[in-house]
């Protein structure tokens, strides 16, 4: 397991460090930061951990005047860091700057030597600190594919969906399975009307295509969750949401299939999961092999 940490009050304002299988974990590895970082998020490739030290920054005297500590700096410019997994020391860090990039979240990335790139999927949020200070103009999340090419330092950022099927889409995942290699789909919630999330999207990263699923009237959920029913397909698996229904009172565990976009079935819960974000199914046999 690979983890950052990060202090907002003293140096070293960001570390490293990972466990082994057993529990054991390493030395932390201390990244190199002028100042701290509102850093929700960081990627994983087959060799390299995927650092963004971006333009969301943590200042506690605005709390003093009755603000938010987390402000965008319009004045620093957005990187991300590219570092070997098991490196003992930031020393072999390259850095590459994304101008103008926000991403709260990051759903993959994967290598692509053949052009010297690490590919990240992420989405690009607009205002950069909507999430923490109020904003009049409302958010704005687009689903992008940011290339960074390890040879020439520079990078690219083009987003994934067209302009006619935008649509904020903000938590979320891909295969598990396929965690830091290249992946065809995504499945991320559709943050509408924000910050409800009324279903989820299913998003083809290589042809930009979008298949929507919507919970019902008055319904909405949380992170969408897929598991995996085969190691050989993508794609073939289950999504599975808790959804709460406004009208009547009630909730329910949807589960969708997730190649053909189809509810498979609904669950009744006994009592109301809160809307919220980041959890995980698993199967039975797996929970038993935690014991």
């Amino acid at each position: 397991m690979f983890a950052l940490s990060y202090d907002v009050i003293r140096k070293p304002y960001l570390k490293y460090f990972r466990f082994q299988k057993n529990g054991e974990k390493s030395d932390d590895v201390e990244i190199p930061v002028a100042e701290p970082t509102m850093m929700h998020d960081f990627a994983i490739t087959e060799n390299f951990v995927i650092i963004p030290d971006q333009q969301v920054v943590f200042k506690l005297s605005e709390m003093i005047r009755g603000g938010s500590p987390v402000v965008f700096d319009k004045n620093k410019s957005s990187r991300f860091g590219v570092m070997n997994k098991y490196a003992k020391s930031a020393s072999g860090i390259n850095w590459v700057e994304v101008p103008d990039c926000f991403c709260f979240h990051l759903w993959n990335a994967w290598e692509e030597p053949e052009t010297d790139e690490v590919v990240v999927i992420g989405s690009c949020m607009t205002p950069p600190d909507s999430i923490f200070n109020e904003c009049d103009e409302g958010l704005k999340s687009v689903l992008s594919e940011i290339r960074l090419n390890l040879k020439t330092g520079k990078s690219t950022r083009r987003p994934i969906m067209s302009e006619a099927d935008q649509v904020n889409l903000e938590a979320g995942l891909v295969n598990r399975n396929r965690l830091g290699r290249k992946t065809r789909y995504a499945y991320l919630a559709i943050a509408e009307p924000w910050p409800k999330v009324s279903g989820f999207a299913k998003v083809d990263l290589l042809t930009g295509q979008v298949e929507k699923f919507f919970y019902g009237d008055e319904k909405y959920g949380g992170e969408p969750q897929f598991l995996p029913a085969s190691s050989s397909c993508e794609d073939d698996g289950y999504i599975l949401a808790f959804v709460h229904d406004e009208k009547n009172w009630k909730s329910e565990l949807q589960i969708v299939n997730a190649k053909t976009m189809k509810l498979e079935a609904t669950v009744k819960l006994p009592s109301r999961v809160p809307y919220g974000f980041h959890g995980t199914f698993i199967a039975a046999k797996d929970l038993a092999g935690q014991l």
